[in-house]
């Protein structure tokens, strides 16, 4: 057995509409599809009885998919705090980190940092990052990378490895 890719990420959503107004229509995902799914799989496959759930996946190019699902008559909860374990975010690659931090600021939407620039050795040397949460709080990261990988002060061999 090996682990051939990602296939997709999942966020549950508490409207469906609304966060495909924010991933759809203000950061401009193409939609590849959209439908209702429910029965004897959608249950065994979810553990959850009599689940009916509203879904959309969402194009991130390069065969990734973002797919939205919203548990029609689940009860409303909150998102779970950034740092839970359990929890997580969404990376997405960005072409101008500023130019997207502009217009999610500008459309009101809660955008937790300024584009930060990321100056520690190692795969992330260079990219520029910021975050927003999304209309479930799922935070959001936007990541623009270096056009022309910098060349590093300090070899990747000199690194000291974390210790786990």
């Amino acid at each position: 057995m090996r682990i051939l890719g990602l296939d997709h990420v999942s966020v549950t959503t508490g409207d469906i509409a609304r966060s495909l107004a924010f991933y759809r229509d203000l950061l401009g995902l193409p939609v590849r599809s959209v439908g209702e799914l429910s029965g004897e799989e959608v249950e065994r496959i979810t553990g959850v009885h009599g689940a009916r759930l509203l879904s959309a996946d969402l194009d991130l190019g390069r065969g990734q998919v973002l797919e939205l699902l919203e548990y029609v008559g689940a009860a409303e909860g909150g998102a779970l705090a950034r740092d839970r374990p359990g929890s997580g975010h969404i990376g997405l690659t960005v072409d101008d980190v500023d130019a997207i931090h502009h217009q999610l600021a500008d459309a009101g939407w809660t955008v937790t940092s300024e584009p930060v620039e990321l100056t520690e050795p190692g795969d992330w040397f260079g990219a520029r990052c910021m975050t927003v949460l999304d209309p479930d709080g799922v935070a959001v990261e936007m990541v623009e990378r270096p056009r022309h990988p910098r060349v590093l002060d300090t070899p990747l061999d000199h690194v000291e490895p974390l210790d786990v």
